[in-house]
């Protein structure tokens, strides 16, 4: 019988999928350890390094002490880098303040820290790999790896380390639109929608700027903002490069309903499956900002077999690189001719896609079908 342990925040709903996935199957359920107790090492995993144990890491999302606990992790992992530092003791004072923007660069070093340690070798499966949660969270060593494999990503403009580095790029890279990405964000955290020509320049961003006591502080936003102004826009790009951001070119979406959209595909034990198509209100698709879903079946007679057929190959393919996982969401960009399509990014977490079926089952259940059916196939 196989033994499941979920790493999460225990609040959080995503274990409760995967309960119900186990359920499905008649297993037991999983024994959840929460990453505060795991971080604190109240708890540890090699108790259960044990044979046919699989371990999943869940998002660390949407809790402030857990949030803290990481990015101490983070202060004292070397880094080249000029992003902000702060002592675990500071850490330990910092108040909650809703959707503010806090170290995402030391945050990624104690995540990737912390995934290390809990990097077990001997009988334990993973559902997603330590590792590979790590590289997935790396945006440039994505984008990177995704360009050395032949997979099609957009332009990268490479390292930019301000707001004025980032106009000579653009300029001598003739590329007049470009999204900047926290190299470490998620859900669309820190990211810029910018175009600039010789009349005007504007920041399309889900980046709410406050100045406070003489410092500008950033702040996430479900309410998207458009900055023309040269000095509020060159702040909040010159801190989000001091953290690392991915810089590339800002390609054309073809369009579905009247909107401009991109797909989030999983990809599970090496096959594409659940689909979402998300229609953009704004150049962030991401649904948590008030986007809508489409309609999965006009997209797929709209691209036809096959041109589908390629997108599928380009999502496995990037998903086959990361081999010790059993599965990940890609963000799709099709181009407006409905044939060139672009992978913009990857992400360990992607598969929480409620009511999204695949053969009659949710992205949970199918994946501890493709666990089940790995367990029988070994001798």
């Amino acid at each position: 019988m196989l033994n499941f342990i979920v790493i999460a925040n225990p609040e959080n709903r995503r274990p409760g999928f995967l309960q119900q996935a186990l359920s499905h199957f008649n297993l037991p359920p999983a024994t959840i350890i929460s990453y505060e107790h795991l971080i604190a090492g109240k708890q540890t995993l090699e108790q259960f390094n044990t044979p046919n144990t699989i371990i999943r890491f869940e998002s660390p999302e949407k809790n402030f002490d857990v949030d803290k606990a990481i990015i101490a992790a983070g202060f004292a992992v070397p880094d080249d880098g000029q992003h902000q530092r702060i002592s675990p003791a500071e850490v330990a004072k910092l108040e909650f303040d809703k959707g503010r923007i806090l170290y995402p660069r030391q945050w990624y070093l104690g995540w990737r820290h912390l995934l290390q340690q809990w990097n077990l070798s001997g009988c334990v499966g993973f559902m997603n790999h330590p590792e590979d949660i790590a590289t997935m969270f790396d945006k440039p060593a994505c984008h990177e790896l995704f360009r050395r494999h032949n997979i099609p990503v957009p332009c990268s403009l490479g390292k930019i380390h301000s707001y004025d580095h980032l106009r000579e790029q653009m300029q001598q890279q003739e590329i007049d639109r470009v999204f900047v990405k926290l190299s470490h964000g998620s859900a669309a955290s820190g990211v810029v929608a910018y175009q600039v020509n010789a009349r005007y320049e504007s920041a399309i961003t889900t980046v709410e700027q406050v100045r406070e006591n003489g410092e500008t502080l950033l702040y996430n936003s479900r309410r998207i903002r458009n900055y023309t102004r040269r000095e509020e826009i060159a702040d909040i790009i010159n801190i989000l490069t001091a953290e690392g951001v991915q810089v590339e070119e800002w390609l054309p979406k073809a369009r579905l309903q009247g909107c401009g959209f991109d797909a989030r595909v999983v990809v599970i034990n090496g096959e594409v499956q659940h689909i979402v198509v998300r229609l953009g209100k704004s150049p962030m698709t991401n649904l948590h900002l008030g986007n809508e879903r489409g309609n999965s079946e006009e997209l797929l007679e709209k691209v036809g077999t096959e041109n589908w057929e390629a997108m599928k190959y380009t999502c496995e393919q990037a998903a086959g690189l990361f081999s010790k996982s059993l599965y990940c969401g890609v963000d799709l960009l099709i181009l407006p001719d409905w044939k060139q399509h672009a992978l913009l990014e990857i992400n360990a977490f992607g598969d929480l896609l409620p009511g999204i079926l695949w053969n009659g089952i949710d992205t949970y259940t199918s994946e501890v079908k493709a666990i089940l059916e790995r367990s029988i196939a070994k001798p």
